[in-house]
């Protein structure tokens, strides 16, 4: 087991301590690789730290929307991600998720999931968040 771990509530540890700084939680994550085999590490400079992540290295626990149906959710790691363009929702069971940087990589907290359905565009057995336009 690695120091570094996120678990699937999209908090962060390191050797079973919660990190609670969010801005060295924010340096870390922008600062997170996918490897080929599946696995994440960390990389500053020439440091490269692996990481176990329980579920998925976001969770997006935040939500602005703005009057012309801008879409911008907010993460554990206070990254933001602005929904510009069709964004497909994919589900493990029934947790939703989206992909930020990678396929499904960001889960979605209940709560923005919700808030979410007011942008859903049914396809099927698919779900896509369209931004600019509420379903009616």
């Amino acid at each position: 087991m690695n120091d570094i771990v996120i678990r699937r509530d999209g908090k962060w540890y390191y050797k079973n301590a919660e990190m609670f700084r969010r801005n060295i939680v924010h340096l870390l994550a922008v600062n997170i690789d996918r490897k080929e085999d599946g696995t994440y590490r960390i990389v500053l400079g020439n440091e490269t730290t692996d990481i176990d992540v329980e579920d998925v290295p976001f969770y997006a626990t935040g939500i602005q929307e703005t009057e012309d149906g801008t879409i911008k959710l907010v993460f554990h790691d206070l990254q933001e991600y602005e929904i510009k363009e069709e964004t497909r929702v994919y589900f493990k069971g029934d947790v939703p998720y989206i992909s930020y940087r990678w396929p499904a990589d960001t889960r979605l907290s209940r709560g923005i999931y919700w808030k979410l359905s007011d942008y859903f565009d049914f396809r099927g057995d698919e779900v896509y968040i369209v931004p600019h336009r509420r379903s009616q």
